[in-house]
């Protein structure tokens, strides 16, 4: 297989491999962070204190649908340059033949692919992340009303 892509793909899976890159960072601080804040059994918390706490695991957690909403757009933008790319190369050769097209299509499938292979993990880490914020806050509200 020819795994060479025109100059515009490849700038598009370079920024889509950021995105993976740093969706994938941001979902170990936010467990990481979440894990510690679930052992501090031994300090008591005031509900400010979590919200504190919360408000900045959020705040990195929001990253995560904004990256899979820009991965979708990438993608699709990668699809609409492959196959202009793809007409761009009929109208110079003139004749449509699956060689002429090829290129461009390929180019296309491939931002598609990767563009979805980022937005679908990252939707799904930030889930992850707001249901484990939502369970934690609701823990601190059954710990303190049983005090």
């Amino acid at each position: 297989m020819n795994w060479t892509f025109s100059v515009s793909a490849n700038f598009i899976l370079i920024i889509l491999f950021t995105f993976s890159v740093s969706s994938l960072a941001i979902f170990l601080f936010c467990l990481k962070e979440l894990k510690a804040l679930s052992k501090k059994t031994d300090v008591p918390l005031t509900e400010e204190k979590l919200d504190l706490y919360l408000s900045g695991i959020e705040r990195w957690s929001n990253w995560l649908p904004t990256s899979a909403s820009l991965s979708m757009l990438l993608g699709l933008l990668g699809t609409v340059m492959g196959i202009y790319s793809s007409f761009g190369e009929m109208q110079s050769s003139g004749k449509a033949t699956i060689e002429v097209l090829a290129g461009g299509i390929k180019d296309a499938l491939v931002t598609t692919i990767v563009g979805l292979s980022v937005a679908i993990p990252s939707q799904f880490f930030h889930q992850i992340v707001e249901n484990a914020v939502q369970k934690l806050s609701e823990t601190f509200v059954e710990k303190n009303l049983n005090r």
